[in-house]
């Protein structure tokens, strides 16, 4: 894809001294076309109303970005809409499609700006489930975002306008082979953008002018700080859940309802699980368990107290006890940001726990580390999409229930569940 091209500098202006003869024709000119801007207009109000393009919804192109500039939490999106000629006939598949880069300032989401990228031709952008070939955000650092839409760029985190794009990052790199005609999985992040060409050393791209310097070693000067993309992904039933969480030596579990668990629980499979990880299926209810993490014997269950021990020591659940107070959730699970491990929030330390049937609204509920009940939130999505914690804010992206599965954007306060929501083609 070729990008446009970045705003020009200003036209030169007229040289001072004109001549009155000079003035007299430039003013006879400025009437003639006064005259012909009259005539022109009233032609132009006869089609007063009538668009020059048509546009459809927003879609999103996934992931999501969240990250911080100058102390303003901000929520970056890629947005696709089709658009096609306002003379084109009803129900004719739009030729075209827009891409815009949305900037909306959190918590409240109010948008900071929308940036017009590019307009392609129908299927230029590519829209495979695969995270690594898809178009979409590819991180933040100094206020730079790096992008991909058929090809790499970099636009600027304040405003949108194109810093730089693939031909003119290669310009600055003579140096560094393919970097001209680089593939997306030939991208990667480190302290910096890498690109890692086949067969080559690995180099690092300074988001502040372009420049790339071998990744193998440190880099000349300080970096700042680089913000990865969110995880995302279609929003299964289980999706962005795990059933148990853990704060040291306290842990909490979603098993089913009918599972009763006894002291010492032995650990089943790898990161010291003491639970199937397969959630429960459809209409089988859970409840929350709380226990205590410690060492003991890793003899096999029911080994006989007088026998030689020569198992050693392993890790056991004991302390297990049911907590009534959060008890009937369905296809539930401890939130998580795309991690095997779930989301620890502080003041107070707790957990989110995500429930709810499949094509319905969706429930969060936070609970402290002893597993009690803080609050308990609605959400207007039937499918999470992402996950993007933060201190004082959870941000969601996901699809509302059918027919319609409006992508939706949610912000809930973690200290009392308030919510806030936004659709991608709301106006703003």
């Amino acid at each position: 894809m070729t990008w446009p091209p970045g705003p020009g500098d200003a036209s030169a202006q007229p040289a001072p001294g004109h001549s009155r003869r000079r003035s007299l024709m430039t003013a006879g000119i400025y009437v003639g076309l006064l005259t012909t801007a009259l005539v022109g207009g009233a032609m132009y109000a006869a089609f007063e109303g009538t668009p020059p393009q048509r546009l459809g919804p927003r879609r999103l192109l996934p992931p999501p970005l969240r990250t911080s500039l100058d102390g303003q939490d901000t929520l970056f999106l890629l947005t696709r809409r089709s658009e096609q000629d306002a003379t084109d006939a009803p129900g004719q598949p739009a030729p075209r499609e827009q891409v815009e880069l949305h900037a909306l300032a959190l918590p409240d989401l109010v948008t900071r700006f929308v940036a017009h990228l590019v307009t392609v031709d129908r299927g230029r952008i590519d829209s495979r489930g695969s995270h690594d070939m898809r178009d979409g955000l590819i991180g933040e650092q100094a206020a730079t975002i790096w992008l991909w839409l058929d090809g790499l760029g970099a636009v600027s985190a304040l405003d949108g306008k194109l810093l730089a794009d693939q031909a003119g990052i290669a310009g600055r790199n003579a140096a560094v082979p393919g970097l001209a005609s680089p593939v997306r999985g030939q991208l990667r992040l480190a302290d910096a953008l890498v690109f890692d060409p086949r067969g080559g050393p690995p180099w690092r791209i300074d988001p502040r002018d372009f420049v790339a310097s071998p990744a193998a070693a440190p880099s000349s000067r300080s970096l700042p700080a680089l913000t990865a993309p969110a995880a995302f992904g279609p929003g299964g039933p289980t999706a962005f859940r795990v059933l148990e969480a853990r704060f040291g030596e306290g842990w909490l579990g979603l098993p089913s309802s009918g599972l009763s668990l006894e002291a010492p629980v032995p650990a089943r499979g790898p990161g010291t699980r003491f639970l199937s990880p397969t959630a429960p299926g459809v209409g089988v209810t859970q409840q929350l368990w709380r226990g205590a993490v410690r060492m003991g014997s890793a003899a096999p269950p029911g080994w006989p107290a007088h026998f030689p021990d020569r198992f050693g020591q392993a890790e056991r659940l004991v302390d297990v006890a049911r907590l009534p107070a959060v008890a009937g959730l369905t296809l539930a699970g401890f939130l998580t940001a795309g991690t095997e491990a779930p989301i620890l929030l502080t003041d107070p330390p707790g957990v989110l726990v995500l429930e709810g049937m499949p094509g319905r609204g969706l429930t969060l509920l936070r609970l402290d580390a002893a597993g009690a009940l803080l609050w308990r939130a609605g959400l207007p999505v039937a499918r999470v999409t992402s996950v993007m914690p933060g201190a004082r804010h959870l941000v969601l992206a996901g699809l509302g229930p059918p027919p319609h599965e409006a992508e939706t954007l949610v912000v809930v306060t973690l200290a009392d569940g308030g919510v806030t929501l936004a659709g991608l083609n709301t106006p703003g």
